[in-house]
């Protein structure tokens, strides 16, 4: 198969499972829980490639409005300190549990179906998240992994100019503490 054979077809990710299951695509791209359910529920199917196959492929992110962050500054500092608290809490292995079922009641699923997606996400820790702000090419850096994306997203029209990325990412709340 080559890329020439492959055609993108949208589909909102809730419904990912439902159309692997038709038989109307091959393959699907989705996140937890859907890529599980689609796995579960469509018998024969198999992950072929995920985000924990190439780590900094996907970076989550709180995203605001420049408006609120120049406005709300304080507030939104606040905000990156109880996330960062909510991260000791996910990886100290005295809470994990906890927070395991705190995040499997929020998506649907049970804790022992949660708990193995941990390790296919990459949670990162204050100093970590430092780390990858730093201005670099590749899966490394928040900003080459998202010109790795922008590039994608141009060659194949998901929209058709280039994205301004430092314009939308501004570390300076994080590399602050």
């Amino acid at each position: 198969m080559t890329e020439a054979d492959v055609e993108l077809v949208n589909v909102p990710t809730n419904e990912t499972p439902q159309v692997l299951a038709s038989g109307d695509v091959s393959a699907i791209v989705a996140w937890q829980p859907n890529s599980g359910q689609a796995l579960t529920s469509v018998p024969g199917s198999k992950k072929i490639y995920s985000s924990a196959d190439e780590p900094g492929l996907i970076y989550d992110v709180l995203a605001v409005s420049p408006s609120s962050l120049s406005a709300n500054k304080v507030a939104w500092s606040k905000v990156v300190d109880v996330w960062y608290q909510t991260v000791a809490y996910i990886l100290d292995p005295a809470t994990q549990d906890e927070a395991v079922s705190i995040m499997a009641a929020r998506v649907g699923v049970t804790p022992e179906e949660y708990k193995p997606l941990l390790a296919g996400t990459k949670i990162l820790t204050l100093e970590e998240a430092k780390g990858f702000y730093a201005k670099g090419e590749g899966f490394k850096s928040i900003y080459g992994s998202s010109k790795i994306a922008d590039d994608f997203n141009l060659k194949y029209e998901v929209y058709k100019e280039a994205q301004d990325i430092d314009a939308y990412t501004d570390p300076s709340l994080t590399m602050a503490k």
